[in-house]
């Protein structure tokens, strides 16, 4: 009888012993996967973007070269509308991240559909989008382009441009300039991720190289000190300029510039010319002509809040 209790013992013991181990392991079975989600996530946010080690013009990432004739045209223009963007999202990919204070849209972020209707727009009136170097020839002279004639820019790097932008604008066989923040591009390519604060990698800039020049927006610049001034104003020249020299190197080909939230100074300006730039895009509205500074060229931001009027109205105003 003590034998057979015994035994019995043995077995709840051998039981429970098996249905922990069992547990145990339909756990970590669950809870890995979500530790490894979660420091990826977690990773994604605080960790600091890694810098490409490789300059882009070794991924073969040419300059356009595009420069047509435009002899014979009815109108020749003697400004120029610059657009400029810096982030383009579907709105059904939009979350809490992408909203202000206020509950409206940043300034940064263009919705994918405003997006495309205005590409759209530009495409159906035989709006002419220009290449940089054709844009460059403007401005210097040594060019006329047709009248209604648009460069389209964009600021940053972002990841979202490449994934939504640069397909609407192949579609239309249109130009554009991407001024990138080289500190933040990466080596690795990642899935796109609406939820996170993703910047492009050297693969994405490489592929895109038949729509997008790139410019210099600093190589790790792109911020401000605790009393509110940019960093390419609150850094020495040497400094600054070490940086600008870097971001030019890395890019391989770049003869553009834009200044992280258009704050720049004189000094700024003659660094620019130490470094042989030959053009470099403000945030200050207005169109650009040949008898500007070359180094101050107006911009025409496009926001989130602005309508369809409004975009007709940016693109007539100067004509």
């Amino acid at each position: 009888m003590c034998r057979l209790a015994i035994l019995s013992e043995e077995n709840k013991v051998k039981k429970y012993t098996l249905s922990n181990l069992l547990f145990t392991f339909l756990f970590l079975i669950v809870l890995i996967p979500l530790c490894y989600l979660l420091y990826n996530h977690v990773l994604s946010y605080w960790s600091s973007p890694v810098s490409a080690k490789t300059s882009y013009h070794e991924f073969d990432a040419p300059a356009i070269e595009v420069n047509r004739d435009f002899t014979g045209v009815k109108e020749y223009a003697d400004k120029v509308t610059v657009l400029m963007y810096h982030q383009i999202i579907p709105k059904k990919q939009l979350n809490e991240q992408h909203y202000a204070e206020n509950g409206e849209l940043k300034d940064s972020i263009v919705t994918l559909e405003d997006f495309s209707e205005q590409m759209n727009y530009l495409k159906e009136n035989n709006y002419p989008i220009l290449s940089l170097k054709e844009f460059e020839l403007f401005m210097s002279e040594k060019k006329k382009v047709p009248e209604k004639s648009v460069l389209i820019t964009f600021d940053d790097g972002y990841k979202n441009v490449f994934e939504f932008a640069y397909p609407v604008l192949k579609q239309h066989g249109f130009f554009a300039v991407h001024f990138i923040i080289t500190g933040r591009i990466t080596d690795k390519t990642v899935e796109y991720d609406p939820s996170d604060h993703q910047y492009a990698s050297i693969e994405e800039i490489n592929r895109s190289t038949d729509v997008f020049d790139y410019g210099n927006h600093t190589h790790s610049l792109h911020q401000k000190n605790n009393k509110g001034t940019a960093y390419l104003k609150a850094y020495s020249p040497d400094k600054v300029k070490k940086d600008l020299a870097k971001a030019s190197k890395q890019i391989g080909n770049s003869t553009a510039f834009a200044a992280p939230y258009g704050e720049y100074s004189t000094t700024t300006l003659n660094i620019l010319k130490e470094l042989d730039m030959k053009m470099a895009f403000t945030v200050k509205a207005g169109y650009a002509e040949p008898t500007q500074h070359t180094l101050e060229i107006p911009r025409q931001a496009i926001l989130p809040s602005y309508t369809m009027k409004d975009f007709k109205y940016i693109l007539t105003k100067h004509e």
